[in-house]
């Protein structure tokens, strides 16, 4: 056993995942887990979410004086939302290596399988498979919004397109555009251990010469993009709004996600400001995606 940490578990409502996840984030930028409760159907039928129940929301600290430091903080900050219960467990750094995989099975949307790197798994004819290794980095294809998120792409990226990730945490839905034929995949992101993660995902997937990792987010005077997909909060895509769509070609396409649908129309109307307009538009278990177009 090596160094200890703390596992810091929120169980909070569904109604208020993306505010609660978005402190512990703040908390705690190596990473958060999202592990909702579900119910097993069997190896033909999956899983099914167990709707209105609990949430349990993840983040891991070091047991030391700054880890001590971030958990006082984490539980100041979360003071307000009493109906979210905070625990916190010690864990070996060696234990944490292992547990953590047996939450993350095979996850498949539109033509992709998202497929961790330890898990043994044929593809069906014409599939496309994505290894991952998350680490510490956001991006499993558990959570419905990365789930929404691969079968936008799926039907949206086009051979040889220029690509945007805001975003990109495991690096999975840029790894899913360039098996899905993207010429080239610009992905941001502003924490370097997920950029890390991203990284070698990559590298895993053959797919280095077609995604480039970047951190923060795109600047002024980047290439134009024909696609982005921004997989964040509702309060970054609505920042983000003005920058996203100066990146985008004339005839470029825009998918946004990571919010629930209640910040549905706050979205819209940050896009409309910039000249998008919605085109379509899915949920999942109150998580929502946009489809925006230019022009």
């Amino acid at each position: 056993m090596t160094g200890l940490w703390y596992e810091i578990t929120a169980e909070t409502p569904p109604a208020l995942v993306e505010a609660v996840a978005a402190v512990m984030r703040e908390a705690a930028p190596g990473g958060l887990a999202v592990e909702e409760p579900v119910d097993l159907l069997g190896p033909e039928e999956g899983y099914a979410v167990r709707s209105g129940e609990p949430v349990a929301l993840r983040v891991y600290l070091p047991a030391s004086e700054l880890g001590a430091v971030l958990t006082q903080r984490l539980r100041e900050d979360l003071a307000g939302y009493p109906e979210v219960e905070l625990t916190a467990r010690p864990l070996y750094e060696q234990d944490w290596a292992v547990s953590w995989r047996e939450f993350f099975g095979p996850v498949e949307a539109g033509r992709i399988a998202i497929v961790p790197s330890w898990v043994e798994y044929e593809a069906a004819p014409g599939q496309l498979i994505v290894r991952l290794d998350p680490g510490q980095a956001f991006g499993t294809g558990h959570h419905e919004t990365t789930r929404l998120c691969l079968a936008a792409l799926d039907e949206a990226v086009r051979p040889g397109a220029h690509v945007l990730d805001i975003g990109a945490g495991s690096g999975i839905l840029s790894i899913a555009a360039a098996k899905l034929g993207a010429g080239h995949v610009d992905a941001f992101e502003v924490d370097p251990i997920a950029g890390d993660v991203a990284r070698a995902n990559c590298e895993a997937n053959d797919v280095t010469e077609h995604v480039t990792i970047y951190g923060g987010f795109p600047g002024e005077g980047a290439p134009a993009a024909d696609l982005a997909v921004a997989n964040v909060s509702a309060r970054a895509d609505i920042e983000l709004a003005g920058p996203l769509a100066a990146s985008l070609k004339p005839s470029g396409r825009l998918i946004a996600s990571g919010f629930l649908t209640g910040d549905r129309d706050d979205v819209v109307a940050a896009f409309s400001e910039h000249g998008l307009s919605l085109t379509g538009e899915r949920d999942e278990r109150d998580w929502a995606l946009l489809v925006f177009a230019k022009g």
